[in-house]
Formats: structure tokens, C-alpha cells, sequence
């Protein structure tokens, strides 16, 4: 869980961080290895060209792609890291097999097709090995990529798990929320309803007695030393009936969330979630800022529903016209499943009502090239104005 604040539009970069940059920085190393324990020029450049195919596979197999984009991936990466360790025994070109392995399952459904992949691979590179060393005692090498892609396979299941319950976290906290929310309002009505039974009836009755006994004075020719603090005391109470309900009503408006909340919602999200604020912030209007507040934290909900596991960013934008702010997600990462939680259908159209009431405007849909969903929200600032929403989408 945490709150960062960055600039610039990083999604590309983040993508291949979280693909594992490191590790096809470690492959080129253990690469430049093998090549240098090649002897001949035409073979260092064979085991050049094999190594830089293993490092890129590597690097597309941990980003989101098509099953068989992925697949294709993953055999490039295997295949140049066996066909490396078969000419070049003494050099690193096991690692990119064991990378290969221990991604392919994600790429490759559960049953018989994976059994047959994996098992292909531990194959091959137990009888490479056997071969290398000359002893029938290399094939037990072959159950090292098996070992690795079965760690894998209980790693993305626990992982799965892990975001399923931040999915089902997020859920609950707006639902503690909203039910925090409704148990206040329960109660400063009920406290409401105490005024204004007691204090407000009370002024009530004191104000008409004072104007009894005033009218009574005047009728008995009473001096001025009486009825003039009569008239402050009867002033006094007609003040106070005021105020009373003033208050009452006050208590009976419901508390309105703001932009400056965003920090907390964000902060007390169980997954990861980032916030970046720029611009200097205008003035907006209460019921503006409670509902920028909710399309927020709908829109983080419905993330963690379909997006499960990915990382969640939220841009809020101020200048001259309006604010801007921008909720997106990576979608789901490799190998990753939604988290089952299903919406109610009336999310989205909920948001877009509450922002056009407003007079903002609310667009939805998936991030232009694919690649997770992007919910962008405007308000004007300083007013209202007519507004709408577009771009329903199919979540919420």
C-alpha cells in the first residue's frame, strides 16, 4: 500500500519495469559470458544472435501480450538458451532456459498441454546436458526446469489469491465506508431531532410566554424599567429559535467528502496505488468535490474488480478552467485473473450522473492501445454548468 507522487507519463517505462527489466539485464550479462567462452568468431557471433533473442524474449514474456505472442516469446527464449548451452557447454546458457521455464506456464493453460510444454523443455535439456558431460547422470538436469516451473505455478497461484483479496479489501472498505457514512447521518439526525424537539420547542414556548407577559405589562401601564428587558429577553429567544434551527439543519446535511480527501482514499487503498496532484488548486464547489471524491472511488473499486493485481494511478490536474482528474490501471498483469467480484452495472452510470449534476463530464473506456482502462473526470471550477457523460464502457 502506498502514496507516490510522480510526473510525466511513465506508463510504457512502468511496463517494462514491472516486466522484470532486471532480469533481461541479467541475461545480456550472462550472455556476454557465453559468447565470450565461444572460440571462433563465427561461433561468438551464432551465440551473439542466440543470446540477444533469449534477453528480448525474456523481456516480451513478462509483459502483458497475446497468449500467442507470449507462447512464441517464451519458445524463442527456451530455444536460444538450449541451442546456446548445446555449442557453448561451458558458458551461462541454462539461465535463459530456466527464465523460460519459469514463465511459460503462465502462457500455457493448465492440463495436458502444459504437462506436455514443460515437460518437452526438462527433456531437452536433460539430454543436452547428458550429452555435454558425456554421462547418462545429465539427465537429471532436466528436473530443474520442471522444479522451476512448478515453483512458478504455486507463485502465480498464490499471487492470484493475494489479489483477489486486495480486490475483495477494496470492496469492503467502501462498503465500511458508506455504511460509516450512514450510521452518522443516522446519528446527527437523531441528534437533530433532540434539538429540535427540546431546544427549538422550548425557545419556542419561552418566546410566546415573553410576548404574553409583555402584552400584559403594556395593558397594566408597566415602566420602562420592566418592559424593556422584556423585549431584550423576547429578542433573545426569537434569536435562539433561529439558531436552533440553523443547527438542526446543519446536523441534518450530509458530510461532504472533497478533493482534499483523495490523499486518504488513495493512502488507505490495500493494493498499489499512486496519487499525483499538480496545478494549483481553484475553488470548487462542495457537492463538486463529494462527487469527484465517489467517481474516484468507484473508479479504484472497478479496477481492483477487473484489473486485479495491477497497479492503480490517480492524476488530479487543477488550472484555470477545471479540474482534471485521471484514474488508470495496467490491466491485468500476466498471468493474472479478474478477481470474480462482479459490479452492479450502475457504477458507471451513477458516476456520470453525479458528475453532470455538477456540471462535469465523465468518459470511460480502455487505454488507447490497450494495455488497462482509463476514467478521466472534469469539473468546472468556481461553478456549474450543463455537463453529460460518454464512454459507458462495460464495467462498474
Amino acid at each position: 500500500m502506498s502514496t507516490v507522487r510522480r510526473s510525466g507519463d511513465d506508463v510504457w517505462w512502468r511496463s517494462v519495469d514491472r516486466g522484470n527489466l532486471t532480469g533481461g539485464t541479467a541475461m545480456i550479462a550472462c550472455g556476454a559470458v557465453t559468447v565470450l567462452a565461444a572460440t571462433g568468431l563465427i561461433l561468438r557471433l551464432v551465440v551473439g544472435v542466440l543470446v540477444l533473442c533469449a534477453a528480448v524474449g525474456n523481456l516480451a514474456i513478462r509483459r502483458p501480450l497475446p497468449p500467442r505472442w507470449g507462447r512464441f516469446a517464451a519458445a524463442v527464449t527456451i530455444g536460444s538458451g538450449l541451442a546456446a548451452t548445446a555449442l557453448v557447454p561451458g558458458g551461462l546458457g541454462s539461465v535463459p532456459v530456466i527464465g523460460g521455464a519459469s514463465v511459460l506456464p503462465r502462457w500455457v493453460p493448465a492440463g495436458p498441454a502444459r504437462i506436455v510444454c514443460v515437460g518437452a523443455v526438462s527433456v531437452a535439456f536433460g539430454v543436452i546436458i547428458m550429452a555435454v558431460v558425456g554421462s547418462p547422470a545429465g539427465l537429471l538436469a532436466g528436473l530443474g526446469p520442471w522444479a522451476i516451473a512448478d515453483r512458478a505455478v504455486e507463485h502465480d497461484e498464490l499471487q492470484a489469491e493475494r489479489d483477489r483479496a486486495v480486490a475483495l479489501l477494496a470492496e469492503l472498505e467502501a462498503s465500511r465506508q458508506a455504511q460509516q457514512e450512514a450510521a452518522a447521518a443516522e446519528e446527527r439526525n437523531r441528534i437533530a431531532r433532540e434539538m429540535h424537539d427540546v431546544l427549538a420547542h422550548s425557545l419556542a414556548g419561552l418566546s410566546m410566554h415573553l410576548q404574553a407577559i409583555r402584552a400584559i405589562a403594556r395593558r397594566e401601564n408597566a415602566p420602562a424599567s420592566l418592559t424593556d428587558p422584556l423585549d431584550r429577553a423576547a429578542g433573545l429567544a426569537r434569536d435562539g429559535v433561529q439558531e436552533a434551527r440553523a443547527a438542526v439543519g446543519a446536523l441534518r446535511a450530509p458530510h461532504l467528502r472533497g478533493v482534499d480527501d483523495l490523499k486518504a482514499l488513495v493512502g488507505g487503498f490495500p493494493g498499489e496505488a499512486e496519487l499525483l496532484v499538480t496545478g494549483r488548486p481553484g475553488r470548487l464547489d462542495p457537492e463538486a468535490g463529494h462527487a469527484v471524491y465517489r467517481a474516484v472511488q468507484e473508479a479504484m473499486t472497478n479496477a481492483a474488480r477487473y484489473a486485479t493485481g495491477s497497479a492503480i494511478e490517480v492524476r488530479v490536474a487543477w488550472d484555470e478552467r477545471g479540474l482534471r482528474v485521471d484514474v488508470r490501471d495496467h490491466g491485468l498483469p500476466v498471468g493474472g485473473r479478474p478477481s470474480g467480484v462482479k459490479g452492479s452495472g450502475t457504477g458507471l452510470r451513477s458516476m456520470g450522473e453525479r458528475i453532470e449534476a455538477v456540471g462535469g463530464t465523465v468518459s470511460s473506456g480502455p487505454q488507447p492501445g490497450g494495455g488497462g482502462w482509463h476514467t478521466e473526470v472534469r469539473v468546472p471550477v468556481g461553478g456549474t454548468g450543463a455537463g453529460g457523460s460518454d464512454g459507458a464502457g462495460v464495467r462498474g
